[in-house]
């Protein structure tokens, strides 16, 4: 029963911890919101091209940018 309780207590905490996530996004600025994305869209280009540049050691810089170029247009 217990571990029930602190499940239930854990929830709690979670919405509570959600609702404030929600109530600073509605807070915050457009173009905060559009930089915080930019920012995060730029990080994550970073990390796809250190990781193919892990993945393919002897590749080219011309090759790797191909690679992140082609990675970018999946699903476009």
């Amino acid at each position: 029963m217990r571990q029930v309780e602190a499940a239930s207590a854990n929830l709690g905490v979670m919405d509570r911890l959600r609702d404030d996530d929600l109530r600073r996004a509605r807070a915050t600025p457009p173009a905060v919101r559009l930089r915080h994305a930019l920012e995060a869209m730029a990080a994550g280009i970073r990390l796809e091209r250190a990781s193919l540049r892990h993945e393919h050691p002897h590749a080219s810089d011309d090759e790797v940018e191909a690679m992140l170029r082609s990675w970018l247009q999946r699903d476009a």
